[in-house]
Formats: C-alpha cells, sequence, structure tokens
C-alpha cells in the first residue's frame, strides 16, 4: 500500500496484550506484598481499572498528574479492600508492580516477525497514552530494534494525551511527513481512530470483540488481530 510511508501504532491491546502483563502483575504483587496477600486480586483489579470518576476526569482534564492519578487509583483500591496506608505504602506497592510485571511481558513472535516485514516498505513508531514507561515494554517484548527511544511517543512523558492533536503531531513533525502519508494503528476508538483521522491521517481498527463502531468515522480497515494487517499493508508486496 504505498499511499503510506508512516505507521503509528498504539501500544497496550495492539501490540502487546495488556491482560498479559498488567493483570497477572497485579494479582501476583499483591500475593508478594505482606500488606495485601490477602486481597481478592479480581475485586481490587475492578477497583484499579475503575476509579472514580472524578479522579478519571480530573487526569484527562490535566488537572492531575500521572503520577498522582496512579497514587489515586492505588489509594481507591485500597480504601475499598479496608487496607490501612500511607504514602509509603503506595510507593513500595507501586514500585513492586512496575518490578513485577513487566516479567510478565514477552516476546511474539507473529508481532515480531510482521513489524521487521513492515520496516522494510514503511517508518513504524508507536505513540501512545500509558501510566507505564513503553520503553521497559518495548525492550521486554525484544522489539528495541524495531522502536529506538525516538521513535517511542510517550503522552504522559511530552505532556499530551490521546486523542490531542499536538501528540500526533509531534510524531509527524519527527519523520517529516504530512498526515496523509501517515496510518494509525490500534485499538481505541477514541485515540485510535477518530483523533488520528479527524487529525488528517487515515486508521486502522483492531477491534477484537467486534463492537460496534460509535461514530460515523471509517477507517480504511476494521480487524480483529494487528497481525491481520499483513494482508492489508503488505499484500502488495508479497505477491
Amino acid at each position: 500500500m504505498k499511499k503510506y510511508s508512516l505507521l503509528l501504532f498504539d501500544l497496550d491491546d495492539t501490540l502487546l496484550d495488556n491482560a498479559s502483563w498488567f493483570n497477572i502483575g497485579l494479582a501476583r504483587t499483591l500475593e508478594i506484598h505482606p500488606a495485601t496477600s490477602t486481597v481478592d486480586p479480581l475485586i481490587f483489579l475492578e477497583q484499579v481499572l475503575q476509579p472514580p470518576k472524578s479522579i478519571l476526569e480530573s487526569f484527562i482534564r490535566r488537572e492531575m498528574s500521572p503520577d498522582a492519578f496512579k497514587k489515586a487509583r492505588w489509594k481507591n483500591a485500597l480504601s475499598h479492600s479496608d487496607i490501612a496506608f500511607d504514602e509509603a505504602l503506595i510507593e513500595e506497592i507501586d514500585a513492586l508492580f512496575i518490578e513485577t510485571s513487566m516479567k510478565y511481558i514477552s516476546t511474539n513472535e507473529s508481532i515480531t516477525s510482521l513489524l521487521i516485514d513492515l520496516l522494510k516498505n514503511y517508518n513504524v513508531a508507536i505513540v501512545t497514552n500509558g501510566l507505564y514507561d513503553p520503553r521497559v515494554k518495548i525492550q521486554q517484548m525484544g522489539l528495541t530494534e524495531i522502536f529506538c527511544n525516538e521513535t517511542i511517543f510517550h503522552a504522559e512523558r511530552l505532556g499530551f494525551r490521546k486523542p490531542d492533536p499536538q501528540l500526533y503531531e509531534i510524531a509527524l513533525n519527527h519523520f517529516g511527513k504530512a498526515p496523509t502519508e501517515t496510518l494509525f494503528i490500534g485499538d481505541s476508538w477514541t485515540h485510535d481512530v477518530v483523533g488520528p483521522m479527524n487529525a488528517g491521517m487515515d486508521a486502522i481498527w483492531v477491534n477484537p470483540k467486534g463492537k460496534p463502531q460509535p461514530t460515523d468515522h471509517t477507517p480504511i480497515a476494521i480487524v480483529s488481530d494487528v497481525t491481520e494487517i499483513r494482508r492489508i499493508l503488505l499484500l502488495e508486496e508479497e505477491k
């Protein structure tokens, strides 16, 4: 597909299965730490992933820093588990979670092979929202030769979060590409389809659960797994 020369990928739940590291890593963290060893991990996970609306909205409006948001999520989950906590405990749990969860990220040969083949025909980069450093995830996935630090655009580090057009613009400017030369690939309708399309890019929606389209935006393709983009982007070259 010669129209595009730059591919921008989301990371979590696009190239990386979020449950493979977050859910398992959290359960193991709770098991290891003496303050949380008796906590029901499924209930705790629900509280972490569904913080009060006021906290989430404050973070989205940038009234709360990523670090403060992480701490607020831990506080909310600990409170619902009736665990006495202070700032030191929260920092301990967060540090243990990072150390533990990253061990559950591993290479995916299908993803690696796809990206290596794409790199022969396109520039590739990652544009991601994320509370935890995507560079560590990329290292654990064995993809550092494909995505160097300069091609991993981390929203929290740059000060803009998808779907803020300024975050997409930073990536485009780095490569010297126009929006019309760029294709965004990701699982979030808001962040990876609507945001990029409103910024002038095309998009491919990774939609494993077959969700209905919430708006009338039209991505060039809808796939159930990111590896399916091979037939869309490399078909001509592989003939």
